[in-house]
């Protein structure tokens, strides 16, 4: 059975948002990330940030001659390997013992995945920080806020009762444990994002939330890069594993905001994408809290331009009908409409009933000619 701080780590590198482990000295974080890839299959390039200068991660100024004599940062082979392996992990160990500058030459990797002049970590490289929690280790420090808000921070702890059972019988074997990472479905997507807007639209203040203490501002906390972070790992997360969906928000934008949109998404998440989009009657819509019908609407119009099918777009405007017939109220099917309308696929015509509708008013806000 995998740990709930385990699957958060796998959604999390599925979805390619670097995770940073924290936690105490000799409790198994980088023997977990050995091994985890090892059975993902993954080339494994180990940086230990606390024995490096921020040349060994930028690159040496490298003389290029040619028609015209240039300097540019060489590759550091960490770099080149990951690059040419098929699938790679990329672990920056003991990245809060590393020196303020090593740190911030990391910041092109961690958020551009560049390595050198002009070369970049392909897609299929996953990026994993660990260290140690600085309240409780004198070497290790608070992570500067441009860079905390790039990561999920994971506190990792010691599950002592699998640590015995391991001891004892031994640990599963890597051909024992092979891991695919969770491929999200573009509905899944869609949804996630849908409840992630209209939630945000209904609690503003948590759009961009910086801390002004320090201590707080080198963890999680909210902003539009973390709540775009937020969208792609809980899209790659069971919808019914409530507790990991609540840990992997804690990382990415913090304990206020993950719990106020956890409790909040408990009614709007209610629904079904796909039988919605072949019924629209599937709904009450008019029994719905509006920031639900939003939700819905959000789900369905993203999902339909996602997907670029015709059929679709077609099945999502007769939702956004449906509904504004049924409650009445073509205001909360605005944003939607304007979203089908500017991603219209190739070959779409736009209902006659859906100009009689939405035509007036998103001609009044410049949306439609």
């Amino acid at each position: 059975m995998v740990s709930t701080q385990e699957a958060v780590f796998r959604a999390s590198i599925a979805a390619n948002v670097p995770v940073f482990l924290k936690g105490d000295s000799g409790i198994g974080k980088s023997a977990f990330i050995r091994d985890y890839a090892t059975a993902s299959k993954r080339h494994l390039e180990s940086v230990v940030l606390a024995h490096k200068e921020k040349s060994d991660i930028g690159g040496i100024p490298t003389i290029c001659e040619g028609t015209i004599t240039t300097t540019e940062f060489a590759v550091p082979g960490w770099g080149h390997r990951l690059v040419e392996a098929d699938k790679g992990l990329l672990l920056l160990s003991e990245f809060n013992m590393g020196e303020v500058d090593v740190q911030q030459a990391c910041m092109n990797v961690l958020q551009e995945r560049q390595v050198g002049e002009n070369t970049y970590l392909p897609e299929s490289v996953a990026i994993v920080l660990d260290g140690n929690p600085p309240e409780r280790y004198a070497t290790s420090s608070d992570l500067p806020s441009q860079i905390a808000n790039r990561l999920l921070h994971l506190d990792w702890e010691l599950d002592r009762q699998a640590w015995l059972d391991g001891m004892a019988s031994g640990w599963p074997t890597a051909t024992e444990r092979i891991i695919d990472d969770a491929d999200a479905r573009t509905d899944r997507i869609a949804r996630e994002k849908s409840l992630v807007l209209a939630f945000l639209d209904a609690h503003r203040h948590f759009i961009h939330d910086q801390p002004t203490d320090p201590a707080r501002e080198g963890g999680a906390w909210p902003s539009p890069r973390s709540w775009d972070n937020a969208i792609r790992v809980l899209s790659r997360i069971d919808e019914d594993a409530t507790d990991v969906q609540t840990a992997a928000l804690r990382g990415l934008v913090g304990r206020a905001a993950a719990e106020a949109f956890m409790r909040w998404r408990i009614e709007a998440a209610d629904f079904d994408l796909r039988a919605v989009l072949d019924d629209p009657t599937a709904e009450d819509w008019g029994e719905h809290h509006p920031s639900k019908t939003l939700t819905v609407l959000g789900a369905v119009s993203t999902f339909a331009v996602e997907q670029g099918s015709l059929d679709v777009w077609r099945d999502a405007f007769a939702v956004l009908m449906h509904c504004a017939e049924a409650t009445g109220r073509k205001d909360v099917c605005l944003r939607s409409a304007r979203l089908l309308l500017s991603r219209a696929p190739k070959g779409a015509k736009i209902p006659a009933s859906a100009e009689e509708t939405f035509g007036p008013m998103l001609r009044s806000i410049g949306a439609w000619r």
